[in-house]
């Protein structure tokens, strides 16, 4: 008896390359013969010399992963559009933000801001003592300024689990348009340059929270201020930042000492860490928009028939140029 045999799925309607977005090619080099990547380059094999430098060069010819953040007055590129984002600027300054609005309220009902500021530990240390000097050589300090928040960033990561491949790219359609894309620009027709954004490089970014204050109730209305901001993460904007920016609160710490002595001022410090998932936004897509087509139907072609619908072609594209 004939035994079965495993028979394999016919794959014959697959195309020659199943890859359809195919990476960028390899850029020409100074030393380097890459303008055709299927012709196998192998004069390094007769060169004798003992250079030490032109045996590298880079091949990431991708516009958007240039790194670019102006363009290129000697080459520009028309359907790339580079900048600086100041995404990561803006970012620092959301997260102040996210605090400001912070505040302590005394034994009469009245309240005060708690002010915070940008910087170290040292240098919101500095904030608060340097004002308050007494105007001789002893630094004897007038009265001490809490209570006083101060945020800084400590390092960055690349977040590969948010990451989208930047061909994916986002036309903005807006559902009231038709579905047209919604980014848009008229240079010469209406909307006749269409933008589209990446998802762009998602980044974490770390930051922590330093808070002093001289009493106890002082921080637990500062924590319960901070806390309920978070459930469980906060939200801020950046421009450039099309997406959703989320903050989440990663740990809280304190100083809290219940025997300070009878000469030492009790200063309570808390410590919040908070980790931002951010973007850092990629060069715009730039493409011309059709706004017109036209269509002819007929049954067969042939010379002369070729030659009118070339004149055709021809007199549409001057009407488009006009």
């Amino acid at each position: 008896m004939e035994s079965e045999k495993n028979v394999c799925n016919d794959k014959s309607f697959l195309p020659n390359n199943p890859i359809l977005d195919k990476p960028p090619g390899n850029c020409e080099g100074p030393e380097l013969n890459l303008k055709n990547p299927n012709t196998e380059d192998l004069s390094w094999l007769n060169d004798k010399s003992f250079k030490k430098t032109g045996l590298g060069a880079g091949a990431n010819c991708d516009p958007m992963q240039t790194g670019q953040i102006v363009q290129d007055s000697n080459n520009p590129d028309t359907q790339t559009v580079y900048r600086y984002s100041k995404a990561k600027r803006g970012c620092d300054e959301a997260m102040i933000d996210l605090f400001r609005n912070v505040i302590v309220i005394d034994e009469n009902a009245k309240t005060f801001p708690v002010p915070i500021i940008w910087g170290t530990q040292e240098k919101a240390v500095a904030a608060i003592l340097q004002e308050n000097l007494v105007k001789d050589e002893t630094l004897v300090v007038n009265r001490i300024r809490l209570p006083f928040m101060a945020i800084v960033d400590n390092g960055y990561a690349f977040n590969t689990n948010r990451y989208v491949y930047h061909k994916a790219i986002d036309y903005m359609r807006d559902p009231a348009l038709g579905n047209k894309p919604g980014f848009t620009t008229s240079e010469k027709y209406e909307r006749d340059t269409i933008f589209g954004v990446a998802r762009g490089i998602p980044i974490d970014i770390n930051y922590t929270l330093t808070i002093w204050t001289l009493y106890l109730e002082d921080m637990n209305q500062i924590f319960e201020q901070i806390i309920t901001k978070f459930s469980q993460t906060a939200y801020i904007r950046v421009t450039g930042v099309p997406w959703e920016v989320i903050v989440k609160l990663d740990s809280i710490s304190n100083n809290l000492d219940a025997e300070p002595g009878d000469q030492a001022i009790r200063i309570i410090k808390y410590e919040f860490g908070f980790t931002t998932e951010s973007f850092i936004p990629q060069p715009i897509v730039r493409k011309k928009a059709i706004l017109k087509t036209k269509i002819d139907i007929v049954d067969g072609l042939n010379e002369n028939d070729i030659s009118k619908v070339m004149l055709k072609i021809e007199e549409a594209v001057k009407e488009l140029k006009c």
